[in-house]
């Protein structure tokens, strides 16, 4: 496992997978109360790349102007289906994540994985060609702890996403998020969402529908 708490990481940089961690087959990565500032990738993963691994996550951390080429520009995590186990899921919490891109997912981009969990993140001037924040294809559901009766899926919530420029914000394949909306509100649990997003508030629903 890897865990960085407490830290400024600057300017960090790799040739090809994770601008700051690299992860193959391999523990946890945490990130918890550090900024991360400028780092990149010239493929994937600007900050995070996490291959057949454990859990990654960002608790009460900024990250700013991190880039990736292809996918992910703070984060990407995959799994190759060698085995019966799947990758860990993506948790973001408390935390300002802004002004990061890459072509697909400006901030995550994560495949056949399992779920993503968003809780108290302001995503801010992110950009993609695909999905300036979010890309998420093929997650499956968390396994069940002991306390929950049913599987958990991709959960959004008291977070607002301000895309730099217009387009698609988030892209879920085969991937559904459950979004903590006000009552009265909903939001799509997959597909193509546009534009500026916000939980609780989310979108109006149609008079007579709630």
């Amino acid at each position: 496992a890897v865990s960085i708490i407490g830290s400024n990481v600057t300017g960090c940089s790799a040739g090809a997978f994770g601008g700051v961690v690299h992860t193959r087959e391999s523990g946890a990565v945490s990130i918890i109360g550090s900024t991360v500032t400028g780092c990149s990738a010239d493929s994937t993963g600007g900050v995070v790349y996490s291959y057949d691994s454990g859990a990654v996550s960002l608790v009460g951390s900024t990250v700013r102007d991190c880039s990736s080429v292809h996918q992910g520009g703070v984060v990407y995590m995959s799994y190759s289906g060698n085995d019966m186990s799947y990758s860990g899921n993506v948790s973001l919490t408390d935390s300002t994540v802004r002004d990061c891109s890459a072509d697909h997912g400006g901030v995550v981009y994560a495949s056949s994985s399992e779920s993503l969990s968003v809780a108290g993140v302001n995503f801010i001037d992110n950009s993609g060609s695909v999905a300036s924040v979010l890309y998420l294809k093929g997650l499956t559901q968390s396994l069940c702890s002991s306390f929950c009766t049913e599987p958990q899926r991709s959960r959004i919530s008291d977070s607002i996403i301000q895309p730099l420029h217009g387009g698609v914000t988030i892209q879920a394949i085969n991937s559904p998020i459950d979004w903590d909306c006000s009552l009265g509100r909903w939001m799509p649990s997959e597909g193509a969402l546009f534009g500026s997003i916000s939980a609780p508030e989310c979108y109006p629903c149609s008079a007579g529908y709630y």
